[in-house]
């Protein structure tokens, strides 16, 4: 017994149906489209100029979105699911939007990991620049070469020999720094310089004006204190004791340390003092004595 045309022509049309939805998602699951991010004409103004240089580095995507800007190029591309790796050369910025995730590796065996919203431009320190600059960041773990430096939020300077350490936006005005390595760190922000040992952790401001390590001027020379040193400028007489560092000007003086900047007229005076003592060190514990051994 036949069956009726109409069931045979239903049967066709859900065949022939059926092998276009399934090429259709195929075709799709093969060539899925980028994330979108931001490219590098989207950048907001950079403070430092990032010419090209001879320097190179690795850019790697691990995570969706991330994008890539030449040295020299006036904006970016995202770097898709097939060619997560890219060369680049001292001038070139990176780009990672939220959710994604890249790493910039060098010769060397310095790396910088980016996870979350961050900008970042390879340096040249042929040319006294920095490895990497950051122009944004929410989380970073970096890994440094002896003689290496990375520029973080505002200007601020990390120096360090090994890794990892640790740089985190704790808030839209606190940067977290915090030294994960074996060995001390070394940070230099405006006019002050943390030695950051291993375990340590440092929130720094960010502040409008910056903070770039300042460098003295010509004039200013450095008085040291009990525990702790101040940089002045002008005439000053010096009057010490034990823990106080008191200063009196007979000309008009300016004064910078622990913190605070203080401007002096002839007559004016001004002390400054350590907030802590060291704490004096622990007596030693006596040995029990040795008991001779009965033959």
């Amino acid at each position: 017994m036949r069956p009726p045309i109409r069931i045979l022509q239903f049967a066709l049309v859900l065949a022939v149906a059926s092998s276009t939805t399934s090429c259709f998602w195929l075709h799709t699951q093969a060539w899925p489209a980028p994330m979108e991010g931001p490219t590098g004409a989207d950048l907001p103004p950079d403070p430092h100029p990032h010419l090209p240089g001879p320097e190179e580095a690795t850019v790697f995507r691990h995570a969706d979105p991330v994008q890539f800007r030449p040295a020299g190029a006036l904006a970016g591309y995202p770097l898709v699911f097939f060619e997560k790796k890219v060369r680049a050369t001292a001038g070139a910025c990176v780009i990672v939007s939220a959710g994604g995730r890249a790493e910039v590796l060098w010769p060397a065996g310095s790396s910088v990991v980016m996870l979350g919203q961050a900008v970042g431009w390879i340096g040249s320190p042929g040319r006294g620049e920095p490895l990497f600059d950051f122009q944004e960041v929410d989380r970073a773990t970096l890994m440094l070469h002896a003689g290496d430096n990375v520029r973080l939020l505002g200007g601020a300077l990390l120096f360090g020999d090994s890794g990892p350490y640790l740089v985190v936006r704790e808030r839209a005005d606190i940067l977290a720094v915090k030294n994960q390595s074996k060995s001390s760190a070394t940070l230099s922000y405006r006019d002050a310089v943390y030695e950051l040992a291993p375990g340590q952790s440092v929130d720094l401001p960010i502040v409008s004006t910056g903070t770039a390590p300042s460098a003295p001027g010509p004039d200013v020379r450095t008085l040291v204190g009990a525990g702790f040193q101040v940089d002045a400028t002008g005439s000053l007489a010096r009057g010490d004791d034990a823990s106080e560092l008191r200063l009196e000007a007979s000309s008009a003086s300016e004064l910078d340390g622990l913190g605070v900047r203080v401007r002096l007229q002839a007559g004016e005076s001004a002390t400054f003092k350590s907030l802590g003592e060291p704490p004096e060190p622990l007596p030693e514990t006596p040995k029990p004595a040795k008991i001779a051994e009965s033959r």
